[in-house]
């Protein structure tokens, strides 16, 4: 059976729209705006010359100089990475679980995030060469290491062990994978549209939306991802569980000794 793409989408909305999911998207906005409020903080500092007054025409800067824009960039960048394990364990339970966001989600965090980021680098790397060579297997890659985030954060496996099990799980799925990917993309440009239209007449009101959208299509994506996980990683373990309950059942039929032929 191939991974059902309508179940993943549903269950995804579903998780998004609990009190925990929506916590989550504010928390994920709020370090999306730290982030990027840094690196343009950073960017308007340089490009202000010298003995000119004001800021650069970037938008949502402040005027903390370079040093001060990268320190604030380089902290959203390490939170961001930290919320990613959180945001994951948190959305790895059902969503009748999810009227807060569960405990236990910060455990072993050091060690989770330092596996994350590592696994990270190999797998931009591994991708961006995919793209670079023919770009066919760019996609390939990006399909087949999807599960590689999941694997760390909820699994604890360490970055090469994840590489592996996400390729692993995604063996025989790739299509299917593929397609759901095509579709939460198009459910992102889709609902960028209206803040784009924003942009026009309000540049900052219209990039502070643009994050908005972007943090909850996150949160939203990565529901559905961990639900394509379980639907995939779940199937054979089913299989060997009825197996083996049949296998049961009929020994329980033999007991008696008698022949019901």
């Amino acid at each position: 059976m191939s991974l059902n793409i309508g179940d993943a989408l549903s269950t995804g909305a579903e998780k998004l729209t609990t009190t925990g999911g929506i916590q989550l998207g504010v928390i994920y906005v709020v370090l999306q705006l730290l982030t990027v409020l840094g690196t343009n903080s950073a960017v308007a500092s340089i490009a202000t010359p010298a003995g000119t007054s004001g800021m650069a025409t970037t938008t949502l800067s402040l005027p903390i100089g370079v040093a001060g824009g990268a320190a604030l960039a380089t902290l959203g960048g390490v939170l961001n990475v930290a919320f990613t394990i959180v945001a994951l364990r948190a959305l790895d339970h059902d969503a009748a679980d999810l009227g807060s966001i569960p405990g236990g989600v910060t455990d072993d965090m050091l060690k989770t995030w330092v596996f994350l980021v590592i696994a990270l680098i190999v797998q931009g790397i591994a991708i961006a060469i995919g793209f670079v060579a023919l770009f066919i297997p760019g996609l390939f890659l990006l399909v087949s290491l999807i599960f590689t985030q999941v694997y760390v954060a909820v699994e604890g496996e360490g970055p090469f062990e994840a590489l592996s099990s996400s390729w692993s799980l995604a063996k025989g799925n790739r299509f299917p994978l593929f397609g759901l990917g095509v579709v939460i993309f198009v459910i992102s440009l889709l609902a960028s549209i209206p803040t784009g239209i924003l942009t026009v007449f309000s540049p900052v009101a219209g990039t502070v939306s643009t994050y908005v959208v972007s943090g909850f299509v996150s949160i939203f994506s990565m529901a559905v991802l961990i639900d394509a996980y379980h639907q995939l990683k779940n199937e054979p373990a089913s299989t060997t569980t009825e197996t083996e309950n049949d296998d049961v059942e009929r020994l329980d039929d033999d007991d008696s000794g008698f022949d019901y032929a």
